[in-house]
């Protein structure tokens, strides 16, 4: 039979033997970071007593991408070229949620399975990845729920979990907000758009563009995005918090009771020092729990920084004290949960940054762990916590090391900045709290004790004489990194947590 004249039956469940007339939007692609309870294939959707609304959102799926896009036509699985390969298909499933954790609806998307006053509004463009055409034919095994004996599907269009549908589909994103006379800096995750302008016919202008060629739902003033909490107070301010994600991680990994604890690690914590720890024997589950406290501390909680990446680096084998770490980490998210970044109204003082490294921190390796963050309108909006490529001979050189590696991220947001028009001084200031890397980083001349550091390294040196970038010293007690190179006490870590702004909205 020729498939470009086949006209398929109607497409049916194994399970109700009905064509499903509901129609719904595409699974929200920030649902990555759902809660575990969703079903993970369609068997265990199929046991789970929302079954009905699964069969639903599933069917009127996989008729939306037939109907509306075109996205494939089924053929005879004979008609394949021997050359072509077949990939598999599937259903993932995904609760929609707003901010309190409440089910808004249910979504399930069919994937190919190859491995100043700013109003800021939310948008969602319907199907997005399926704007996008396929350059080259694809085929795709009907997806389990689906009865089509004998077939399989021919791709047209860019669908969810081909390697090349992220590129596809940003290429045509591109395009669009182009043609709309955007340069990129309109914030867009996958399909969902989050607009900021002191006008608001500038953003109605912007989504009509965009509706003239996708479908789009306009979900107004931003709220929860990513996980994400925004709310705005009376004077203007914003703050971010993931409380909800937070509460979701704590409920997943049996901790929602915990006993809340100061600090998100205790001071004296060397887990390197024990030649033969117990180890851990669930190393899949250590892993997820870094994963979702890693979300947490590049959001909206930087003071998880520094524990996040120390304890991720005993995710090869972690030992059992390694996740009783963890699990004291959980105990102070308990107690902290609706903390974020609040972020002033008015007339903000000028970016500054600060920058500090703990000299030989890793026991095993002798190398340094070194931080910085910069702040703004009252709050962190860039901030690091690693450890370093090479050993350091001296406080001197680590120093200087993480005064380069501060320097980087202080050129990129002056760039940045002056992109979004917003006030950033020339040069931008970088607070260090070493004497002599501050004196190096105005000094050209090589001498016996820095001639062995690498030119790359000499990064902020460069921008120091070029103007871009002030070292200044600050003491160490007033070092705001400071929070980022080791556990501190409790009183000196809700002290920097005050200067990073992390507080409770």
């Amino acid at each position: 039979m020729d498939a470009a004249l086949y006209s398929p039956p109607p497409v049916a469940y194994l399970t109700s033997g009905v064509a499903a007339l509901l129609n719904t939007s595409l699974a929200d692609p920030l649902e990555l970071i759902a809660p575990a309870r969703d079903p993970p294939h369609w068997r265990a959707a199929m046991a789970t007593p929302q079954a009905d609304e699964w069969r639903l959102t599933a069917q009127a799926e996989f008729d939306s991408l037939s109907r509306d896009f075109s996205a494939f036509t089924p053929i005879d699985e004979s008609l394949v070229p021997v050359d072509s390969k077949v990939l598999g298909s599937r259903f993932v499933f995904r609760t929609k949620r707003d901010q309190h954790g409440r089910i808004k609806s249910y979504k399930g998307r069919l994937v190919a399975r190859a491995a100043h006053g700013y109003h800021v509004y939310q948008a969602d463009i319907d199907k997005a990845y399926l704007h996008g055409k396929l350059d080259t034919p694809l085929y795709i095994r009907v997806p389990e729920g689906i009865y089509m004996p004998g077939k399989v599907l021919q791709l047209h269009r860019s669908l969810y979990g081909l390697r090349q549908a992220g590129r596809i589909w940003n290429d045509e994103i591109d395009s669009a907000l182009s043609a709309l006379g955007y340069r990129h800096y309109i914030a867009l995750y996958v399909d969902d758009l989050l607009m900021i302008s002191p006008s608001l016919p500038e953003i109605e202008r912007t989504l009509q563009g965009l509706e003239q060629r996708y479908g789009v739902k306009h979900l107004g003033e931003a709220e929860y995005v990513l996980g994400i909490q925004i709310q705005r107070s009376a004077d203007g301010a914003i703050s971010l918090s993931q409380k909800q994600y937070l509460k979701d991680v704590l409920a997943r990994f049996g901790m929602s009771n915990a006993h809340p604890v100061a600090t998100p690690m205790q001071a004296d914590l060397r887990l390197e020092v024990k030649l033969q720890p117990t180890p851990f024997p669930d190393r899949t589950r250590y892993l997820q729990a870094i994963g979702c406290l890693m979300y947490a501390s590049t959001g909206t909680r930087p003071d998880l920084a520094y524990t996040v990446g120390y304890l991720a680096r005993f995710s090869q084998s972690p030992s059992a004290a390694a996740w009783g770490a963890v699990k004291h980490a959980f105990c102070y998210l308990a107690g902290t949960l609706s903390h974020g970044l609040r972020y002033a109204c008015g007339d903000p003082a000028p970016l500054v940054g600060y920058s500090d490294c703990n000299w030989g921190a890793c026991v095993l390796s002798s190398k340094s762990t070194m931080g910085y963050t910069f702040v703004f309108a009252g709050a962190a909006v860039s901030w690091s916590s690693r450890l370093q490529s090479r050993v350091a001979d001296s406080t001197c050189n680590t120093e200087y090391l993480a005064l380069s590696h501060a320097g980087k991220e202080a050129i990129f947001l002056r760039q940045l900045f002056g992109e979004l028009g917003l006030p950033s001084s020339r040069p931008v200031l970088i607070y260090g709290d070493n004497q002599g890397a501050n004196a190096l980083t105005k000094n050209p001349v090589f001498h016996a004790h820095t001639r062995h550091i690498r030119l790359c390294e000499h990064f902020v040196r460069d921008m120091v004489s070029l103007g871009d970038i002030s070292v200044q010293y600050i003491a160490t007690g007033e070092m705001t990194a400071d929070i980022f190179t080791k556990a501190l006490s409790r009183n000196l870590f809700a002290r920097h947590c005050g200067q990073l702004g992390v507080c409770s909205p």
